[in-house]
């Protein structure tokens, strides 16, 4: 079984949405990063002389290759639909140890029912 992190980086107007995408795809945990992004000068906005470059999260998935190629897809189709404001890729992992056995029978069930 081959496992790949899924990055979505994400406003954290987005977060809920994203999550609950995710959960549907079958992806069922994630670690939530708070983040801040940067951006240009010109592109910063003021509020009362302070400035706001907007808050980020970064949700942070272990999946099963497969599973995770299910769940970036419903990912992008809500980025291109709905203008959600994030983007998302996956990175392979070589080598992983802690992965509870229960998570990887989970794993193999959904990647039974997916259709490809």
């Amino acid at each position: 079984m081959r496992f790949v992190a899924l990055v979505v980086i994400a406003s954290s107007e987005s977060e809920d949405r994203l999550k609950a995408i995710a959960k549907e795809g079958g992806a069922e945990n994630a670690t939530v990063i708070q983040a801040r992004g940067s951006k240009h000068d010109e592109q910063k906005r003021s509020f009362f002389s302070l400035t706001y470059e907007g808050s980020q999260v970064v949700l942070l998935y272990i999946l099963e290759e497969k599973l995770s190629k299910k769940v970036l897809k419903e990912i992008k189709l809500s980025i291109d639909k709905d203008r959600v404001d994030a983007m998302a890729f996956t990175m392979p992992i070589s080598h992983i140890v802690g992965l509870d056995e229960s998570m990887l029978d989970r794993f193999e069930e959904s990647i039974k029912s997916i259709d490809f």
